[in-house]
């Protein structure tokens, strides 16, 4: 209570100093173009609207994928467009977590969409998101943005080593006017089933911009990846989501639901000698429940109060059975919900602007996730963060300083499963205030020219405690809390509308970060895995370019090399570049249009690396070294009020065999797949 009487005085405060104080700056409620169509100001990074802003500092780190450059790629599902961004890549196997992106060679991403902060089942839950759902996806690649999310990873007390290296943050869509669009696709994989799917999007908005306004939108989507029984890979689901807005004067509030429930079969491996291994895993159901409601004041021009409420339920009922043994089944279910509530205030006084943030999770769960056969917790994170910019020399120089703490509460974390007559271990952390998690971080911003601007940003995170009583070190040594070190420096430089170019040199340096071993040991009769703690350090540099040229050619390409990852672990692997992740990874997107066609080339080239590491040891394995390429095209044809569109894609037309995992064996890619989409919009 005391806290919460101190943040609002000190809001209150905020609010009287701007009273007293004339500015001439000025912040619409509504941003409407000349042709009727509503521009959504609450994405644009730098607005004080946004739940999301990022210091200016961290822009240079942060791309923008929009819904124009989402149907340029023409994805399968949301992890294969992050696989073509800048410094990420995804590894697929037929395991419980099948998808995993790393951020410039590291994990720890989290995952929000529309202010709900997604538990450590994100992978499960995103493959499942339909892309004409979404409206833009931003991913922050340094996690120094310090209001967006906690530091420390959110669920289980165990759910993970690190403190976090980036965010993906989805932000649903809004409809622009009153519009719908009805789509349907057929592809087929060779020597694969075919897959098809269809969704539908309508929304409306009215109201006026000078009283008030509002919106309300709908979404229903399906779609089914039919497989083999020799690959096991098929994937289906059913989605449905309403969002709806209403702004008047400052006050703004957004509600969206979102629901989902599909199947997931995990890929079986091919070893080394060819065989396929006999396991026959999948999920059937995974479901998905989302709900947000956020909410924004803007009490004058330079005072901006948001506050969100978000709430994810997920279950999923694993299947674990044999091909050659049908007597051999068994399954394991799990289910968790995650409460987020965040609470900003953005300032300005002049030439300085502050960020004041607190934020509070509740996660709960029950049953076998991927680390325990079975677990129930209830723990929760509180955090608060405050942040400064002041802008000098005329504008040309903005610096920056935050300060983020987050600690999380066990209030109850248990592995004994009752429905097994088992008590609870003596070692169990039942309501404890772990030790709290620290960040500090510094930016800077430069313009050396009208050209070019200079931007340096460093990071400091302790993430105090880790985890309780089912990380285990084998010799009984404790385990310390981690902490990183991480800065990057980068020049921009725009040359030209057809030259766009940014060169970004990173170096994280981590401490104590916990992995587990390839050996175990036995608790309650259900076996675990042993952790350690290693040090490692990571350097790398990342290359960009972009441009339009003339009114019909646009492209992108970026070069992510990691320089050096060194560490040292049970596997005695000193750097993991070239053995465990790909030194070199590139990303292309060329769009082009001509005649009223719509023509599309991406790819992505990783190269090599020999090896594959997991609980179960290092792999020996040949992984990466392939160069992927798709490519669509597209036509428009207006009818009196509808236009129709008629899609032509492939993926991986060159028809690479690659994988980037290797545990019970090779998950290799499907291959070519060709596939048409037709669309009609109203």
């Amino acid at each position: 209570m005391k806290k919460q009487l101190q943040l609002s005085g000190l809001l209150s405060l905020l609010l009287f100093n701007t009273q007293l104080s004339a500015q001439t700056h000025s912040l619409d409620a509504v941003n409407v173009s000349e042709t009727g169509v509503y521009v959504r100001d609450d994405i644009s990074l730098d607005s004080p609207t946004n739940l999301y802003k990022v210091e200016k500092s961290v822009q240079f780190a942060t791309e923008v994928i929009t819904q124009e450059e989402i149907q340029a790629q023409q994805p399968k599902d949301l992890f294969d467009l992050l696989n073509k961004t800048t410094g990420m890549d995804l590894t697929y196997h037929g395991r419980r977590s099948p998808f995993s992106v790393s951020m410039r060679g590291s994990g720890s991403v989290t995952y929000i969409i529309d202010g709900a902060i997604l538990p450590p089942s994100a992978s499960r839950i995103l493959y499942k998101i339909p892309m004409v759902a979404i409206e833009e996806i931003q991913i922050v690649r340094s996690a120094t943005a310090l209001s967006i999310a906690p530091s420390i990873n959110v669920g289980a007390s165990n759910s993970g080593s690190g403190v976090n290296i980036g965010y993906v943050i989805i932000r649903t869509k809004q409809p622009k006017k009153t519009e719908g669009i009805l789509s349907t696709f057929y592809e087929k994989a060779l020597s694969q089933p075919e897959a098809n799917g269809q969704s539908l999007y309508v929304g409306t908005r009215f109201g006026t911009r000078d009283s008030w306004s509002a919106y309300v939108g709908a979404m229903v989507s399906r779609f089914e990846r039919k497989s083999k029984e020799s690959w096991f890979d098929a994937t289906d689901s059913e989605s449905g989501m309403i969002n709806a807005g209403v702004r008047k004067g400052g006050f703004s509030v957004n509600l969206m639901v979102y629901k989902d429930q599909g199947r997931l079969e995990m890929q079986r491996g091919v070893t080394h000698s060819g065989d396929l291994h006999s396991a026959k895993w999948y999920y059937d159901p995974l479901k998905t429940t989302i709900f947000s409601l956020d909410a924004n004041m803007i009490w004058n021009e330079n005072q901006v109060t948001l506050l969100s409420f978000a709430q994810t339920e997920y279950e999923q009922n694993e299947h674990n059975e044999d091909f050659t043994n049908p007597n051999a089944a068994s399954q394991r279910e799990y289910e968790e919900k995650t409460q987020t509530y965040s609470l900003r205030h953005n300032a300005r006084f002049g030439n300085t602007k502050v960020q004041l943030g607190a934020q509070h999770i509740n996660a709960k769960g029950i049953g076998s996730d991927l680390f325990n056969p079975y677990i129930k917790y209830d723990t929760s994170i509180k955090g608060a963060s405050a942040s400064v910019a002041q802008t000098l020399l005329s504008g040309d120089l903005v610096v920056d300083a935050g300060y983020r703490w987050d600690q999380k509460t066990i209030e109850n974390s248990s592995t004994a499963n009752p429905a097994r007559g088992q008590a609870d271990t003596p070692n169990a952390n039942n309501g404890v205030d772990l030790a709290p998690a620290s960040i500090i971080t510094l930016g800077a911003v430069y313009g050396l020219s009208d050209q070019h601007t200079l931007s340096a940003r460093y990071f400091y995170g302790d993430q105090g405690i880790s985890g309780d009583f089912t990380l285990q070190t084998q010799d009984g040594s404790a385990l310390d809390a981690e902490k990183q070190n991480r800065y990057e420096i980068a020049l921009e430089s725009k040359f030209a509308p057809y030259l766009h170019s940014l060169i970004t040199y990173f170096d994280t340096d981590v401490s104590n970060e916990k992995r587990a071993t390839s050996n175990t040991y036995m608790l309650n009769n259900e076996e675990y895995y042993y952790y350690q703690q290693v040090d490692s350090h990571t350097k790398g540099i990342e290359l960009s370019f972009k441009g339009k040229i003339a009114d019909h050619t646009s492209y992108k390409f970026s070069w992510t090399r990691i320089l050096s990852k060194e560490t040292q672990d049970y596997a005695n692997v000193n750097d993991e570049v070239g053995v465990v992740i790909p030194e070199n990874t590139f990303t292309a997107l060329l769009t082009h249009t001509y005649n009223g066609y719509r023509f599309n080339l991406s790819g992505k080239n990783a190269s090599a690396y020999t090896s594959s590491k997991s609980p179960m040891g290092l792999s020996d394995a040949d992984l990466g070294d392939y160069s992927r390429i798709d490519a669509n095209v597209a036509k428009d044809f207006v009818f009196d009020k509808y236009t129709a569109s008629a899609k032509f894609y492939g993926r991986n037309i060159t028809h690479e065999q690659y994988a980037t995992k290797y545990t019970t064996g090779y998950y290799f890619d499907r291959g070519r797949t060709l596939g048409v989409e037709v669309s009609v919009s109203f």
